[in-house]
């Protein structure tokens, strides 16, 4: 437990931070019950920072919300709280805030809670967790899921014999991160509270490596980068011959990898053409918060203990994100969109406390890309689990029925053969075409083009539904 003298700025700034995953805000009057439930959360969560002694904005506004002790004496509660009432103990560091020249605004109580391997309860045995703003109560099976993901081991606090404290404290990303920091601190301070470096001996956690190093891949044991592929071809196990040039390998400290890795793959998809119903070749249009989720997540919650890069592949119908690993604790495709859970705490942490972070909406990473998706009425992802990774496939393939997109393409077409329909459906059988040109020449919209067999058969409108194109029906 330390004090800290802040700038007034510094102050304000703290004072006005939002409330989100990972940080929140106290009272100086709300007593033990709320410290036992905001920091059990938070460590039963990706642990998180909390303040005690800033009041709500609702009551007071600016520096004025800064209410904090008299004495460091009077927010000894809080420390028995911590330690005595959550069971176990909480995993925490405390610093006693004052704001320089302004002592009689007395001094706030900063807590650090890291993640632990164990399910903490409150005196009254209640479990909480942090999910957004809030720290929700879980009860029944949500317990017994959270126990089960609290066994899972992350590689990311291991410990890197050639990376110390010295060499990643010159790190430039790191520089850049602390001076938009808040409280100011030093590199060393704050890595050694963040548990980004060990105690007894200065060495560099992967997690530090990942988030600030150069060039991670060259300290860290295991491969982490990003390989970007590009296949001419919209098989789902592609030959080779289909490789377009070398794959990209894109490395980084983990903004800059999210970053680079993003730019990369949109200049490769913009020059990936596919058929319009209007019949012209367009370049392919994904919703872009949805690959930068999609990216984001690959890039945070991968096993770093497998020796593997991320893999993005570009086809020509779908773009497929192959991130080591399979997924964590309790975690499976059913409930990736309900639950929660980060296999690298510290990262996702961390992360999001940049200006702008990558990772922003904790925890609806996924539902944006369902939304993004859907709202350009593009079909929805696809989560599979392989024996090593977990692979997010995205289709460019319309939301809209078979049928639909052959009876569109044909009001601006003279007609459309199998292959073509193929590649405007996205469906892979020829045979299941056919099922839909029979389907629409069953209901009078669709007749075989005369004289034409085989390779050359092709389908058109009917006279009837010609006539109701053109007058508009």
């Amino acid at each position: 437990m330390e004090e800290r003298f802040l700038s007034l700025d510094e102050a304000l700034s703290l004072a006005n931070r939002l409330e989100s995953h990972f940080w929140d805000f106290k009272s100086a009057e709300s007593g033990g019950r709320n410290v036992q439930e905001i920091s059990s959360a938070l460590a039963n969560a990706e642990g998180g920072e909390f303040v005690v002694g800033i009041e709500d904005e609702k009551r007071f506004t600016g520096i004025n919300r800064w209410k904090g002790f008299s004495t460091i004496e009077d927010a000894n509660w809080v420390h028995q709280n911590l330690v005595g009432e959550v069971d176990p103990p909480i995993p925490y560091d405390l610093e006693y805030l004052w704001i320089e020249g302004e002592e009689i605004r007395g001094t706030c109580c900063l807590v650090t809670v890291q993640k632990s391997a164990d399910v903490h309860k409150t005196s009254k045995g209640e479990v909480y967790q942090r999910k957004g703003a809030q720290s929700l109560k879980l009860t029944g099976t949500k317990i017994a899921d959270l126990a089960l993901s609290k066994g899972a081991r992350s590689y990311e606090d291991q410990p890197l014999k050639d990376y110390t404290l010295d060499e990643i404290s010159e790190e430039p990303e790191l520089q850049n991160f602390l001076q938009s920091y808040s409280p100011a601190a030093t590199a060393e301070k704050f890595l050694k509270r963040q548990r980004m470096v060990t105690k007894a001996d200065g060495l560099a956690t992967v997690a530090a490596a990942i988030l600030y190093a150069e060039e991670p891949a060259a300290v860290v044991p295991k491969r982490c980068s990003v390989k970007i592929a590009r296949y001419e071809s919209t098989e789902a196990v592609p030959d080779r011959k289909f490789l377009k040039g070398t794959p990209l390998t894109i490395d980084g400290p983990a903004r800059l990898l999210i970053e680079r890795t993003l730019d990369a793959v949109a200049e490769i998809i913009e020059a990936v053409p596919i058929l319009g119903t209007d019949g012209m070749m367009s370049p392919v249009k994904y919703p872009p918060e949805a690959l930068k989720e999609i990216i984001v997540n690959a890039v945070i919650h991968r096993d770093y203990n497998i020796s593997d890069d991320i893999l993005i592949s570009i086809f020509d119908n779908r773009v497929e994100v192959r991130s080591p690993g399979r997924l964590p604790g309790h975690m499976t495709p059913a409930n990736i969109l309900t639950d929660r859970f980060a296999r690298n705490p510290s990262i996702v942490r961390l992360l999001n406390k940049y200006p702008d972070p990558p990772n922003k909406d904790i925890g609806e990473g996924l539902d944006t890309v369902m939304s993004a998706m859907k709202a350009a009425k593009l079909k929805e992802p696809q989560f599979v689990v392989e024996d090593n990774a977990f692979v997010v496939i995205l289709a460019h393939t319309p939301l809209a029925r078979p049928e639909e997109l052959i009876l569109e393409y044909l009001r601006n077409n003279a007609e459309i053969s199998n292959k073509t329909a193929r590649s405007l459906t996205g469906i892979a059988s020829e045979n299941r075409v056919k099922q839909v040109f029979y389907k629409l020449r069953n209901a009078g919209m669709i007749e075989p083009v005369p004289e034409r067999i085989r390779s050359q058969a092709a389908w058109r409108l009917t006279e009837k539904e010609a006539a109701r194109a053109t007058a508009g029906g």
